[in-house]
This record gives structure tokens, C-alpha cells and sequence, in this order.
């Protein structure tokens, strides 16, 4: 009787446990859909890197920060959409970076200095707003084991901006859930 308790408590604990795994986030499944954010909708094919070679084929000698630092995979996606009557371009990029620990130091190695934080609601563990660029925003962030670049190529409006910190919290609630 007491074996048949244990392997009966054995044969249940398996059970709980495969119920609590899930499948690891696809950075493609992370993706804004058309139209989830507005009018704004996907303007090309979507960029899939697995490897090294096809990583440099998309960023070049950008990749090597994130070779270094434990990449998995990368999809770059470009959306259009309308900013005060113009339609504008975004860029969002997503790196799978396999663990926080890599997502932080590569994070941190890309940053300038010269960026703004984005402390007040802001998306991912920590997150910043480069204005230095001409008439472009970039936000950068990272959350979980993911690091997310986002452009939004609009002449600096505050709308412009709106825009690149809705596709940022909109990925990363996407990473969060």
C-alpha cells in the first residue's frame, strides 16, 4: 500500500510538472500583428537570423556585440503607418539573447552613454529613448532574455515617439505574458 501511495504521489508530481512547462518565446511570436497598433502594418518580408552568418548578413559588424553575448536568434520587422496624415517607417528588431545575464551585458554594451532613460512606464527591465539621431527616435530595451531596438524615422514629433513606445510596451507585454 505505502508503494502504491508513493508512486500514485510520483505519477501525480509528473503530471503537475509537465503542466507547468512552456514552450520557450519564439522572438517571432513577439511581433506586433497588422493593425495591432493602429493603422500600422508589416511594409516587407520579415528578417530571420539562427546563426552567426545570417546575424552579419542583416546588421553587418553590429552583429559581433551580440555573437558575443550568447545570441540565439534575431527577426527584424519594417511597419508603415500614418503620423499626422505622412506615412512614416518603423524598424523593430528583436535578439534572443538565451538568458537575462545576456540580454543585460548586451543591453549595456550597445548603449552610447547619450541616451535618455525611460523610467516612467516604460517597457522592458530598463529602457532608453536616443535622441540624438537627426530626425529619428530610437528605443532601446531589454526584458527577460530578450533585447529590443526599435526606430521610428519620423522628423522627432512627440507623436513619432508615441508611436515607438507603443510598439515597446506592446512587445514587451508580449514577452511578459
Amino acid at each position: 500500500m505505502k508503494k502504491l501511495l508513493i508512486f500514485g504521489l510520483a505519477l501525480l508530481f509528473c503530471f503537475c510538472a509537465q503542466e507547468d512547462q512552456t514552450e520557450p518565446k519564439d522572438v517571432v511570436d513577439l511581433l506586433p500583428l497588422d493593425n495591432e497598433l493602429s493603422t500600422w502594418v508589416r511594409s516587407s518580408a520579415m528578417d530571420i537570423a539562427e546563426n552567426e552568418t545570417q546575424l552579419y548578413d542583416f546588421i553587418n559588424g553590429e552583429g559581433w556585440d551580440y555573437t558575443e553575448n550568447g545570441f540565439v536568434k534575431f527577426v527584424r520587422q519594417w511597419y508603415e503607418g500614418d503620423i499626422s496624415s505622412e506615412t512614416r517607417q518603423l524598424k523593430l528588431r528583436i535578439f534572443d539573447m538565451g538568458d537575462t545575464t545576456n540580454a543585460k551585458n548586451v543591453y549595456d554594451i550597445v548603449g552610447t552613454g547619450l541616451e535618455t532613460p525611460w523610467t516612467d512606464n516604460n517597457a522592458g527591465v530598463e529602457a532608453r529613448i536616443d535622441e540624438t539621431l537627426l530626425f529619428d527616435y530610437k528605443i532601446n530595451f531589454w526584458d527577460d532574455r530578450f533585447c529590443v531596438d526599435i526606430t521610428i524615422y519620423e522628423e522627432k514629433t512627440s507623436a513619432g515617439l508615441n508611436v515607438a513606445k507603443s510598439f515597446a510596451l506592446n512587445v514587451s507585454a508580449a514577452i511578459r505574458d
